[in-house]
């Protein structure tokens, strides 16, 4: 696997974060403010990723591995202490340990550089391999938020997880 890496969203990387994220099997999936469950144009997703270029209360960053696949947001709004994240790595370049690569990376950065009790993630009930990939991240599930979306005509949960920093430094101690 090529080396994961995360960089700022920068205004040159629009374009191709934009063009990721129309992918129709990212529909649901992609963590933007905002976003709904439908499929979205060209022009209305670059102006939703020209909003990450420099984000006022969190971070956002491209996921890079010789080149873009993928996006990671953290944002803190009014409690830094329990911020949230949102990973989303590009179909092609999914179950290949890159996205498992970037959340670590963001974990460390949220955990090293802020006052982040836990980091908190959700998923749609819907999203099976959503719902798996939340789960090995070593977070454990907080609830559900029920009927807070529709998808193909019906009610579906947001799953909530939360990676407290306790568990983190022991993974992190333990080599994991």
């Amino acid at each position: 696997m090529t080396q994961v890496r995360l960089r700022p969203v920068d205004s040159a990387d629009v374009a191709a974060v934009a063009a990721m994220l129309a992918h129709p099997d990212l529909v649901g999936r992609r963590g933007l403010d905002g976003d709904r469950d439908a499929e979205r144009s060209a022009t209305a997703l670059t102006a939703s990723v020209d909003g990450l270029v420099n984000p006022q209360d969190g971070d956002a960053w491209v996921v890079d591995a010789d080149g873009v696949i993928g996006l990671a947001t953290a944002g803190w709004w009014w409690d830094a202490l329990t911020p949230w994240t949102h990973i989303v790595i590009d179909p092609a370049h999914q179950r290949l340990g890159h996205g498992s690569s970037a959340a670590g990376l963001v974990f460390d950065r949220l955990f090293l550089t802020t006052v982040a009790v836990l980091v908190e993630y959700s998923v749609p009930s819907w999203d099976a391999d959503g719902l798996s990939f939340a789960d090995s991240l070593g977070g454990e599930r907080t609830g559900a938020r029920r009927r807070s979306g529709l998808r193909n005509g019906r009610y579906h949960d947001t799953v909530g997880f939360a990676l407290r920093r306790r568990t983190w430094e022991d993974a992190r101690a333990a080599g994991r």
